[in-house]
């Protein structure tokens, strides 16, 4: 007796609607998992900024208060505009009206220090942002009435949005106000 041919069919793999039923769970199950990892490693960053950003405006308050100067310069010396972490400068950098230096010459090596320095205010050291740019420290702040004394994170676009004299971020900036 031979097979009827539904069943040498089954014998020989799966018929093109199987194959395609397999691949649509396949997509479908990739659609959720794919944005879930995305949005997991989004939240990752935005914690690590936060973190960066908290990190930065202690060290400042530490620095302010042990030393009882700003992180600008020496009096009668340069006063910098502001400070940068290590990662490249991101664009469209509105504090850049002046003078800047790294801002582990204050809090990490107080090399622009006074004698008073009790540093280091960062052990670890900030390096760049999730997205490999430096983050900014309007120091200018701290003497221009007109302007804030803002940590900023350029975000993902790499492009500070964010004037000096600002209260909220501007842009996809992340932005730490320090009072």
């Amino acid at each position: 007796m031979s097979a009827c041919p539904n069943e040498r069919r089954s014998q020989r793999g799966f018929n093109v609607i199987e194959l395609l039923v397999v691949v649509a769970i396949v997509l479908a199950t990739a659609g959720v998992v794919v944005p879930v990892v995305s949005m997991k490693k989004l939240d990752d960053q935005w914690r690590r900024v936060d973190d960066d950003l908290q990190s930065i405006a202690t060290a400042i308050n530490d620095f302010v208060v042990e030393t009882r100067t700003f992180p600008t310069g020496h009096t009668g010396a340069t006063n910098y505009h502001f400070l940068y972490s290590d990662g490249v400068r991101p664009r469209n950098n509105v504090f850049e009206s002046g003078p800047a230096t790294h801002v582990g010459k204050f809090l990490e090596s107080g090399d622009l220090a006074n004698d008073d320095w009790k540093g280091p205010y960062l052990d670890h050291g900030i390096g760049p942002d999730p997205w490999g740019n430096a983050y900014l420290v309007n120091v200018n702040g701290f003497y221009n009435s007109s302007e804030r004394v803002l940590i900023v994170c350029a975000g993902p676009n790499g492009q500070v949005n964010t004037a000096p004299s600002a209260t909220v971020a501007g842009g996809d900036d992340i932005v730490l106000v320090v009072d």
